[in-house]
């Protein structure tokens, strides 16, 4: 099975896994994934992230869908921006990009949900790599060693994004965050600098009441 990227993971923790109607807000879905294309690009050593500003030090792309469009979207900036200001950037166009890419893939196929609002929902081609996302996620909080950043950087983007339900009915609110707040203080500063805008922009999302 292809190892899914954080971007493709995020994708499939914002639809059903079975049905692959949207359960986030298009917006939501935008913050995550642009949380998790930043991250994309920092494990593949694209970027880097120093006092929150995102800089490239790689000339090239790392080759994966979207992480990609991003990359090329950074290195084309004459100056740096904060981690946030990126997530804000990107979010409103990266649900579409995914979602082309994921077709093309052929993880995803594409299927009109409502034709004149232009809503689609996206049925897995294989239901081992739609579920592999939130298995992934969940094992990152019940097991019993300390996470992978990889893993515990999917969890901490899930739940900082909206999807509330990760690890239902096993535990309550409280309980998760106060995972949250332990991992994301033992991750490397980079990432957790990257999850820190995902949760700003997601707050002033809120706070605006932008949720479409």
């Amino acid at each position: 099975m292809r190892r899914l990227t954080l971007v493709d993971s995020f994708f499939f923790l914002g639809h059903d896994e079975f049905t692959g109607r949207p359960t986030l807000s298009r917006t939501s879905l935008g913050i995550g994934l642009a949380g998790a294309a930043l991250c994309d690009l920092l494990f593949t050593d694209r970027i880097t992230v120093e006092n929150r500003k995102v800089r490239a030090i790689a000339g090239r792309p790392p080759g994966i869908p979207t992480a990609d469009h991003v990359f090329s979207e950074i290195v084309s900036e004459t100056g740096t921006h904060s981690v946030r200001e990126w997530v804000d950037h990107l979010r409103g166009e990266l649900p579409s990009i995914a979602a082309d890419n994921l077709v093309a893939l052929g993880l995803v196929r594409r299927t009109p949900e409502r034709v004149f609002l232009r809503r689609h929902r996206y049925p897995p081609a294989d239901l081992l790599v739609s579920t592999a996302a939130r298995s992934k996620a969940r094992a990152a909080v019940f097991g019993v060693d300390r996470p992978d950043p990889h893993a515990a950087c999917l969890a901490l983007l899930a739940w900082t994004a909206g999807v509330d339900d990760l690890c239902e009915p096993e535990l309550g609110r409280a309980q998760v965050r106060g995972w949250m707040e332990d991992t994301h203080q033992g991750l490397p500063r980079r990432i957790a600098d990257v999850v820190a805008g995902v949760a700003a922009v997601a707050a002033a999302v809120v706070y605006t009441g932008d949720r479409k």
